[in-house]
């Protein structure tokens, strides 16, 4: 887990150890390079400054175990960590687990220095489950980030960087979009289900990373397999989505993983997190 920057107050008059100026700062350094989510997060500056520059209030949900942000501010913390996801952090490591920590509290910071989120309101453990959940939705917005970037390239080739990239992150995301697992069929000239996906992403060198994603890869194949025989009979196509929703959201709120590694919890809500890494298996 990355390192945490926590505000410098209490939520009082004390203003949090980054200035607004700064976030503002960023913002208006990407506009030009990158269109999504910086006029967003300067909205979230005027928020700031109107509340005296002190934390802006904001909830998590402790009482059904998600510990996502809830209450009316809870929609400006995913977009300013989106920001700051495509600001900060490079759009080629597999999965956010091997984003280096400089990068990650860069993405994350933000919301410890915006947001009054003060470990004195919670529990211990809930206040790392808050933190491990605040890891989640930079994981979120850094999958959706690489598969923008990795459509793009699918897309328009690799002739132009993808907006904002410097040549040398850019030849770096080249080189993993070229990498066997996402690759076409050669025979077929089809990507990858998302099933086999799911597969690819939670093997290490022909090995489960353990038990509990193996148990769940047999069970999306076995439940495929039952909606390929309905499908049979109609007209409706299987839908590989529906079928790995079904398997993984059978969990509801928080799960401990077993296997190897640190234990790791996940929300309903980021089940399709889940699909394309196994950092909550580990």
């Amino acid at each position: 887990m990355a390192d945490v920057l926590h505000h410098g107050g209490d939520g009082g008059d004390e203003p949090p150890h980054q200035h607004a100026n700064s976030l503002q700062a960023d913002c208006q350094t990407a506009t030009a390079a990158k269109k999504r989510g910086p006029s967003r997060s300067l909205h979230l500056v005027k928020l700031f400054e109107s509340n005296g520059k002190r934390p802006l209030p904001i909830e998590f949900d402790t009482q059904e175990g998600t510990y996502l942000p809830t209450g009316d501010n809870q929609k400006y913390v995913s977009r300013v960590v989106g920001t700051r996801v495509r600001q900060f952090v490079h759009p080629y490591f597999d999965r956010w687990a091997n984003v280096p920590e400089e990068q990650k509290a860069r993405a994350t910071g933000c919301v410890y220095e915006y947001f009054d989120v003060n470990p004195s309101r919670y529990s211990n453990a809930d206040y790392k489950l808050i933190v491990d959940g605040i890891e989640d939705i930079a994981a979120r917005r850094y999958r959706q980030y690489k598969s923008d970037v990795n459509a793009y390239i699918r897309d328009k080739g690799s002739a132009v960087p993808y907006r904002g990239l410097t040549t040398e992150v850019w030849e770096k995301c080249i080189e993993r979009s070229s990498s066997q697992k996402f690759k076409r069929d050669p025979q077929t000239q089809e990507w990858p289900s998302v099933i086999e996906t799911f597969k690819v992403n939670h093997q290490r060198n022909g090995e489960w990373v353990n038990e509990t994603a193996a148990s769940d890869y047999e069970k999306m194949v076995e439940e495929r397999e039952e909606q390929t025989q309905q499908a049979s009979s109609s007209s409706v196509a299987v839908n590989e989505n529906d079928v790995v929703l079904k398997v993984l959201g059978e969990r509801r709120g928080h799960r401990r993983a077993v296997g190897p590694g640190s234990e790791g919890h996940f929300p309903l809500s980021l089940v399709h997190y889940e699909i394309a890494g196994p950092t909550k298996y580990q």
